[in-house]
This record gives C-alpha cells, sequence and structure tokens, in this order.
C-alpha cells in the first residue's frame, strides 16, 4: 500500500504552508509532510512555494526580502482566498510543530525569483535538521539535478528524491535519460502523474515503484487509479480524501 504524503501542508485544505496546516496534518498523522524552503537575504529559511509573495499571502514583492518582523505582519490566504491570521512561517517554527511527530518531512530547496539556487541554503536545512536530531526523518529534494548533488555531497545522512514532469523529462532527454542519470543519486523520484500514467511501463522496468512517488493526486478516480498503481507515495493536497479512499479500497 502507498503511503501518504500531505503537499504542501495540505493545500486544499488548509493555508498553504502554514503553522496552522502543518499542526493539522500532524493531528490526522499522515505518513509524510512536505514543504517549501526559500532564504531571505536576511539569512532566515522560510516556508513558502513561490518566490513571490501575490499568490499565497496579502503581500507583494520577492521572499528574499523579507525580514522576520515583515513575513511575520503578512497574512496567508486559505483555499477559499480568505486571509488568515498566519504570517509566513519560518523554518525553525514549522520544525517546532513537526519535531514531535512521526512523519517523515520532505523539504523542498526552491529557487530564487530568477531559477537559481540560493548559495548555502543545503547546508542551512541540513543543521538546522541535524539539531533536531531529524535526519532519519527527512529528505531533501530539488527538480535541480545540481542541488541534489549538493545535497549528497553537503548533508550525505539526508535522503534524496528529484522531481520530474513531462517539461524536466524532455529537456533531459527523456525519462529514461533522466533516470539513468539520477540512478545511486536518489532514493526516491517523484514523477508528476501525466509523465508517470504515460511512461508507466517504462519506469516500472528501470525503477522500482517502492522508490517513486506520484504528484499532485487530487481527483477522487486519480486518486483511486494510483491507490491501485501503488507508488512508494501518493502526494495529494487533500491527503484526508487519499486516506478514505484507501480505506474504501481495504474494505471492498
Amino acid at each position: 500500500m502507498s503511503k501518504i504524503m500531505a503537499h504542501r501542508g495540505a493545500r486544499n485544505l488548509w493555508a498553504e504552508n502554514s503553522a496552522y496546516g502543518f499542526r493539522q496534518t500532524v493531528r490526522h498523522g499522515f505518513d509524510a509532510i512536505e514543504f517549501d524552503l526559500h532564504l531571505t537575504d536576511a539569512g532566515e529559511l522560510v516556508v513558502i512555494h513561490d518566490a513571490t509573495l501575490e499568490r499565497t499571502t496579502d503581500g507583494v514583492g520577492l521572499v528574499r526580502d523579507l525580514t522576520p518582523e515583515s513575513r511575520r505582519a503578512l497574512r496567508l490566504k486559505g483555499p477559499d482566498g480568505a486571509l488568515i491570521d498566519e504570517g509566513v512561517p519560518s523554518f525553525d517554527e514549522v520544525l517546532d510543530i513537526l519535531t514531535p511527530d512521526t512523519a517523515d518531512l520532505y523539504v523542498e530547496l526552491k529557487a530564487d525569483q530568477n531559477g537559481q539556487p540560493y548559495p548555502g541554503m543545503v547546508a542551512m536545512a541540513a543543521e538546522a535538521l541535524c539539531q533536531r536530531g531529524l535526519q532519519a526523518r527527512s529528505v531533501l529534494h530539488s527538480f535541480d539535478i545540481s542541488v541534489v548533488r549538493e545535497i549528497r555531497d553537503v548533508a550525505p545522512e539526508f535522503g534524496r528524491l528529484i522531481s520530474v514532469n513531462r517539461d524536466w523529462a524532455t529537456r533531459q532527454g527523456g525519462i529514461a535519460a533522466l533516470l539513468a542519470e539520477v540512478d545511486g543519486l536518489v532514493d526516491i523520484v517523484g514523477i508528476h502523474h501525466e509523465l508517470f500514467e504515460a511512461e508507466f511501463d517504462l519506469i516500472r522496468s528501470l525503477r522500482p515503484l517502492a522508490a517513486t512517488s506520484v504528484w499532485t493526486v487530487n481527483d477522487p478516480d486519480l486518486i483511486r487509479h494510483w491507490i491501485a498503481r501503488g507508488p512508494g507515495y501518493i502526494v495529494s493536497d487533500n491527503p484526508v480524501l487519499v486516506r478514505e479512499l484507501m480505506t474504501e479500497e481495504c474494505t471492498a
């Protein structure tokens, strides 16, 4: 049976990458929780997906320009677009919530507004996790192969994942070429559901399904389909629904 990963703190249920959302994911006891990191020019790791503020907060501008005071003053948008009484959380604040739990942590190291990795972010993220003894529960990941190689070199004690969709695979010469390049480099390959479905037989012939995840699966019929397929992880913005449908499958 696939494990369930709450994508961006289950963003279809609670505000994306919010402290409240992470508290709720802990309460529900999902297998894994995924979230995103950026590095500000003030030297703070913050948990937010985009390199800009507009989509998920009431602010404007670049994430990297945030100070601790300005990120706390922002308000996050919930799934319905309404503002909640929380600002952008820091990495430390999120780890305060997640450390006592047992879920695996999938931490995506994002790029800046120009698509460039933040210098030093891998080491900073690894240090924060090591200080809390979270090495065995944590996987660091990126779309960027160079970042995943840096994770291997700087923080070899952590699990590694690379994400891929159809466009990215095409730029790497196809999914077979990408899988060959990352063989031995990563523990898990996270594959967008459209690419995974189109190349399922090929991918299964080249990599154990247990060493894959499928993202991001939210439609009930699509979830049922991937429950039957059985990748290592099903990544969803609504992990509550995934669990309900898994329970249905087990009792049918």
